[in-house]
């Protein structure tokens, strides 16, 4: 049974969270809605389709969603949770975003998902490196009105060559590590042949 004190800080948390809830930025709460309760779930697609709407309603918003998203994922990485769908359900919610806000302003939404790929390359895990490889395939087959000179994806092409390269125990985890080559030789024009051009 729970003593006093305990109920209290349990009734004023509840009470809290719940007036704290609807004082949160709108964009926080459509992203904290495509995060289910139960796990297995997935991702809620209505409500990733009201997000979507959302950012390509107010385009000036899309570098805090992203940002918010970033720090959901990096939040299940720094609690060691790396094989949690939260990460997975984040990451498609980046991918998703950026397909579709890619026309509009791509360069808002860029940054926080190249460093969210930077964080699950630098984990220890292989299928984070994996998750990430697919997702950054996807975004190097965005074709971009104007190309972005400031980027940098000196980390990724050296990353990526590792990968190429490594040897891992699990014949499955190695085969789709050298699968992701081609990306490298998009990593190479991106890189290399944009800058001088």
């Amino acid at each position: 049974m729970p003593t006093v004190t305990q109920a209290h800080r349990r009734l004023l948390q509840d009470c809290l969270c719940g007036c704290c809830w609807a004082l949160r930025p709108r964009y926080k709460r459509l992203v904290d809605n495509i995060f289910p309760e139960d796990p297995e779930d997935g991702l809620v697609k209505a409500n990733m389709e009201k997000l979507t709407f959302f950012a390509l309603s107010a385009p000036e918003k899309l570098d805090r969603i992203a940002a918010y998203l970033s720090e959901r994922l990096t939040r299940e990485l720094n609690r060691h949770r790396y094989g949690s769908v939260y990460v997975c359900i984040a990451m498609e919610a980046l991918e998703q975003l950026l397909l579709a806000c890619h026309c509009q302003s791509i360069n808002l939404l860029v940054e926080s998902f190249l460093s969210t790929l930077r964080l699950l390359l630098e984990a220890d895990k292989p299928h984070l490196h994996i998750l990430a490889t697919n997702s950054f395939v996807k975004f190097a087959n965005i074709e971009e009105d104007t190309p972005s000179y400031h980027r940098s994806y000196d980390f990724f092409v050296s990353r990526f060559s590792e990968m190429c390269h490594s040897e891992h125990d699990d014949a499955d985890i190695q085969n789709k590590c050298v699968c992701f080559c081609p990306s490298s030789q998009k990593l190479y024009y991106l890189n290399i042949y944009l800058p001088f051009n």
